[in-house]
């Protein structure tokens, strides 16, 4: 697993602004921002720090949520049950 460093934290932010840019209420609902964010950081913890690779991941984890491939809000709901929180 690799310690997330600055520069990487600003291209995942960078990279989640600009996958969710084209949502609806101003870039999109929380828990989809929150999935999309998820992603980025699983991706980034393995390794995936390069700025092409991390904007690959974060447009594949949207096209899931838009494809009906993953749900965001069942993901929060089944955190809720198991008492787990993400931050």
């Amino acid at each position: 697993m690799t310690k997330l460093d600055g520069r990487t934290i600003a291209d995942m932010e960078i990279v989640l602004e600009n996958v969710c840019r084209g949502l609806p209420n101003s870039g999109g609902d929380h828990a989809t921002r929150k999935y999309v964010a998820r992603k980025l950081i699983q991706a980034a913890k393995k390794g995936n720090t390069a700025l092409g690779g991390l904007e690959a991941v974060g447009r594949r984890a949207l096209q899931e949520i838009t494809q009906g491939s993953a749900a965001p809000r069942a993901e929060q709901d089944r955190e809720l049950r198991s008492g787990h929180r993400l931050h």
